[in-house]
């Protein structure tokens, strides 16, 4: 399938990095990185997506963006309904992904596509090669439709990520079209804590966890969580200084013209001690050292 043109971005979340209204953007294709302003399309293709649903969908950003104000705001008080919209929200980033919205010159999405809605560790990749009779629905169904039964569930979906959310302060934070993603850190081979992360601000992300990430935790997962958007990204937003695509990203994509993987979601495992990486054959497809 061809690479999509389709990088979506919502722009109320780009306004987190703005300043002056102005963000730094760098795409897969370009050579180097451009000051863009927030109003203008980062790289859409005209046409590509049903203008219905995705109303709808900009109404689930609406409500985010009002959420953030308050859940950013340190001196307020956040409701359920402002956690809720950031739930519903990380769906729909989750549903993002180049994977799940198809491409300018292949409607359908890639195998699995269909098969992983819920942005939950546990329905992100598999651990063997065996064929799924679901992944085959991503390529048979049209994207638009897809788009629009996951709508349907969106308020289930939500529900179905880990359950305790905590908004974490960090150093600099990129933003990119495949923005949100589970990490599981494993420091001993008998403990194990997953999570999903997403970025809110260009110095604050979100956590859901089943528990709250430690102080050492918390910094893994930003650090992992900027290197999962790079790897996995065809466009990246950063601040006008750029720390973050001046010091990593355009590095990497020097040598990485093409985002890791098929642009589906995995879940990556990071390992804390060389003792415990798996024998060869077990080992999953994406640890990290």
């Amino acid at each position: 399938m061809a690479q999509s043109r389709d990088h979506y971005i919502s722009r109320f979340h780009m306004r987190r990095w703005a300043t002056d209204n102005q963000v730094t953007v760098l795409a897969r294709a370009w050579t180097a990185s451009k000051r863009t302003e927030i109003g203008k399309s980062v790289a859409a293709e005209l046409g590509l997506n049903d203008s219905a649903i995705e109303a709808e969908y900009g109404k689930v950003e609406t409500a985010a963006s009002r959420a953030l104000k308050h859940l950013l705001d340190r001196s307020a008080t956040p409701t359920n309904r402002d956690w809720n919209a950031v739930r519903e929200y990380a769906v729909l980033v989750h549903d993002r992904f180049p994977a799940f919205r198809g491409s300018a010159s292949n409607e359908k999405g890639l195998p699995g596509g269909n098969a992983m809605m819920v942005p939950n560790p546990a329905h992100w990749g598999r651990s063997d090669d065996t064929p799924n009779p679901l992944d085959r629905l991503a390529t048979v169904m049209d994207r638009e439709a897809l788009k629009a039964f996951r709508l349907q569930l969106l308020p289930l979906a939500a529900r179905q990520l880990p359950p305790k959310m905590q908004i974490l302060p960090t150093g600099p934070m990129l933003l990119g079209d495949a923005g949100i993603h589970a990490i599981s850190l494993i420091p001993e081979k008998i403990h194990e804590r997953t999570f999903v992360a997403m970025p809110l601000s260009s110095d604050a992300m979100i956590v859901f966890g089943h528990q709250l990430p430690e102080d050492d935790e918390a910094s893994a997962l930003h650090r992992m969580l900027n290197m999962k958007i790079a790897m996995e990204s065809t466009v990246v937003i950063d601040t006008l200084e750029a720390p973050v695509i001046n010091g990593l990203v355009a590095e990497m994509w020097k040598y990485q013209a093409k985002p890791i993987g098929a642009g589906v979601p995995q879940a990556t495992r990071v390992l804390g001690n060389i003792e415990d990486i798996p024998v060869r054959g077990d080992a999953p497809k994406n640890p990290t050292f």
